[in-house]
């Protein structure tokens, strides 16, 4: 649900921009990190966008990835997707969990006009 609401913030951002507004959007490029789920995200765009400035676009997803260090031993690995139980990352090596710490973001690489 989070990557729906993610979209949404995104959508709302977007449309209000006066330069997406002006012009027809072919595609939205963004960075997000492993928490999300780009199916699901591009899934959410295309629910939102329908009469905005957005609409007929596409929302294209590049995964960021990011090494975390388990405080319990000292692991460090770059997570997956398979790391996350719900809203916490589980350690790889000894199965600790911890909260998901910053990053879990979306960042605009690129809007692309027709």
């Amino acid at each position: 649900m989070h990557d729906y609401h993610a979209v949404e913030a995104l959508v709302e951002r977007l449309a209000g921009d006066e330069a997406v507004a002006a012009g027809s959007v072919a595609e939205v490029r963004i960075r997000a990190d492993v928490v999300f789920t780009p199916e699901a995200m591009e899934q959410a765009y295309a629910m939102l966008t329908p009469g905005t400035p957005l609409e007929g676009s596409r929302l294209v997803v590049e995964e960021v990835t990011r090494d975390e260090e388990c405080s319990a031993c000292g692991t460090v690995w770059a997570v997956s997707r398979d790391d996350l139980a719900g809203h916490m990352l589980m350690c790889p090596s000894c199965g600790a969990l911890s909260s998901i710490e910053g990053g879990s973001g979306i960042e605009v690489v690129a809007v692309t006009a027709v």
